[in-house]
């Protein structure tokens, strides 16, 4: 049997004769390590190592080197060790199972040549470097309270990653995080599940957030997971060999010490050490070089890595316009008045004019999905956020368009159709109010979000019904066939209303997903906040009047005066105010009896009032 060594360094010399020697039940010879001197020690030697981080390196190259079995021992000084090899806190139970233990080949990680116990951080490593985890709640709160305070120094840097296949990976992130592993910690079970200590990989962890805001939701939901989750802004490199650089020097720190380079070489030695260990750390036999991959398809690219480079983060991330083309293609082709558009506007005012017509609603909300309006108004609501003439020319041009289209088939319909009854579909769209602004802007945040967003695109037949473009501008067409100003104008403030809603609401929101900085984005909604505010005028009257008509309804109905009941009251605050309302009367009503009704009611309100009222007599 081969020989049986424990270093250890002269600090640690007393500690060592009096409580670690003892605990050994084989036979172990005591062994001075001196980094200027190193041991030269038979091969195939079992190595016990108590020394601090600053040794684990030195001895491990040493056992690579002369091929000795080495068992790690729990140093106090020895964290990053005791958290890359997952030794065990307690020493007696370390040294019992690493006596028990038989060696098993595993990988080395060097940086820059130097061994790697734990981890090399570059930049902000947050809570995703092992062991970087609060265990309590006050370091839970007292790390979130840092890391918000400090999120205002973040600056992303452009650093490139180069693999052991010679692809090269270019962003800019504010930290990376290199390991060979993450056994024993949480990023084990979610961010790195496939790492292993003998699979011939290394591992990057990019943080590469774009916004303070995303930083936020992860700093503020962190505490309350009880699994680290992998975040978006985390981009993820497994490979053999790794090589970061960057525009300058790169500081760094290696297990926990300062460091600076030109670049960082992280390069994995496989199966190259003969490591005593025991279940704490799990080895799996089976396992081979892994292959190479990479999860970087969220990271900043392109044209969006200048423009955040060497500034700090922005509140809200900023899309490069290489980042979302498609997008853009598409709200280009939205902005013209192609055939498609044209066929689907007319057979779209048509139908909603039958159905007004008819009061029928189902045919009205089919109107509604018919539409096309939405398409040109979003692409109006990008060109004013992101101040493209082009866009505004063309999307201004089709919805010009499709209202005087709207407009003159729906005139022709009035003409057609020899009927001018104002009916209750028709009514419903005279008196618009700060509730159909509300509406509207609604709908302008989910038109805007489903285009942006693949997956909430199914959502746009919802946001079509729930806005109603096409019956409001149907029904001032026929307020024009009818020359009857009064409808014309009441539908068209509807119509406007919506439009403004729509288009304010759409603008904030490509500003809020990053389409466009504020600064390009605040003159197109300033226009947009403008127009908003010129069609709210009217709306805040109507809003009014109906607050008071409400008012009016709650206070009368159910009202008992004599011998009455009213019921089923409706009010019009036009001029002088008109009720419409039931009198429940146990005998017949005189012209008298009414008039003293009348008179009650404009008592009560004090106000004039013209009544219409329908008696029912009911006995008991």
């Amino acid at each position: 049997m081969a020989d049986s060594f424990l270093l250890f360094t002269e600090d640690s010399k007393e500690e060592v004769t009096n409580k670690v020697m003892p605990l050994f039940s084989d036979t172990v010879m005591p062994t001075l390590w001196e980094s200027s001197t190193p041991c030269d020690l038979p091969p195939e030697s079992k190595v016990y190592a108590y020394v601090a981080d600053e040794h684990a390196g030195e001895i491990i190259e040493a056992a690579v080197s002369h091929q000795w079995q080495l068992a790690i021992l729990p140093h106090p000084d020895a964290r990053y060790a005791r958290r890359g090899f997952c030794l065990q806190a307690n020493l007696q139970k370390a040294i019992e199972a690493a006596e028990l233990a038989s060696a098993k080949k595993v990988d080395v990680l060097r940086c820059n040549n130097k061994v790697l116990l734990g981890s090399a951080v570059l930049g902000h490593g947050f809570s995703l470097r092992p062991g970087g985890q609060a265990q309590n709640w006050s370091e839970k709160v007292s790390k979130l309270w840092d890391n918000i305070c400090n999120v205002k120094d973040f600056m992303p840097k452009k650093l490139s990653f180069t693999t052991a296949n010679e692809s090269t990976v270019t962003t800019a992130a504010i930290g990376v995080v290199a390991l060979e592993h993450a056994h024993g910690t949480s990023l084990s079970r979610n961010i790195l599940p496939n790492s292993h200590i003998n699979d011939g990989m290394c591992h990057a962890m990019i943080l590469a957030p774009r916004s303070i805001m995303e930083l936020f939701r992860f700093f503020i939901t962190a505490p309350f997971r009880r699994e680290m989750k992998q975040p978006e802004f985390l981009g993820l490199i497994k490979t053999k060999t790794l090589t970061i650089s960057g525009a300058s020097a790169l500081d760094y720190t290696h297990d926990g010490e300062p460091q600076n380079a030109e670049a960082l070489v992280l390069d994995t030695e496989p199966k190259s050490l003969n490591l005593l260990v025991g279940e704490s750390l799990p080895i799996e036999e089976s396992t081979s070089s892994s292959k190479e991959s990479r999860k970087t398809s969220h990271m900043p690219a392109g044209e969006a890595i200048g423009a955040m480079v060497g500034k700090p983060l922005p509140v809200i991330a900023h899309a490069a316009t290489d980042e979302f083309k498609e997008l853009y293609q598409l709200l280009r082709e939205n902005a013209k008045a192609s055939p498609a558009f044209l066929t689907l506007m007319v057979l779209s005012t048509l139908l909603a004019s039958i159905g007004l017509y008819a009061s029928s609603a189902p045919v009205i909300i089919g109107a509604m999905i018919l539409a096309p309006l939405m398409a040109p108004i979003i692409s109006l609501a990008m060109a004013l956020t992101r101040q493209d003439p082009s866009l505004l020319h063309a999307s201004s041009k089709t919805l010009l368009t499709g209202l005087c289209m709207a407009l003159g088939f729906a005139s022709f319909a009035s003409f057609v159709m020899p009927m001018e009854i104002v009916t209750p579909e028709i009514q419903a769209r005279l008196s618009p109010s700060l509730l159909d602004l509300g509406v509207a802007v609604i709908s302008g945040i989910a038109g805007a979000y489903a285009h942006a967003r693949i997956d909430a695109a199914k959502s746009l037949a919802g946001v079509a019904i729930a806005v109603a473009l096409v019956p409001p501008l149907a029904v001032t067409g026929i307020g024009l066939g009818w020359l009857d100003l009064h409808v014309a104008w009441g539908a068209l403030l509807l119509f406007l209303t919506n439009l403004a809603g729509i288009v304010l609401a759409a603008s904030i929101t490509f500003l809020a997903l990053g389409f466009a900085p504020f600064t390009r984005a605040k003159k197109g909604i300033s226009l947009a906040t403008m127009a908003v505010a010129i069609v709210s005028i009217p709306l805040v009257i109507s809003f009014m009047r109906l607050s008071d008509e409400a008012k009016v309804i709650k206070y009368l109905e159910g009202k008992q005066i004599g011998s009455v009941t009213l019921r089923h009251v409706s009010a019009r605050a036009v001029g002088p105010l008109e009720l419409s309302l039931e009198i429940v009367t146990p005998a017949a009503l005189t012209g008298f009896d009414l008039d003293t009704i009348k008179d009650e009611i404009e008592a009560k309100l004090r106000e004039p009032v013209i009544m219409e009222a329908q008696v029912v007599i009911r006995r008991e």
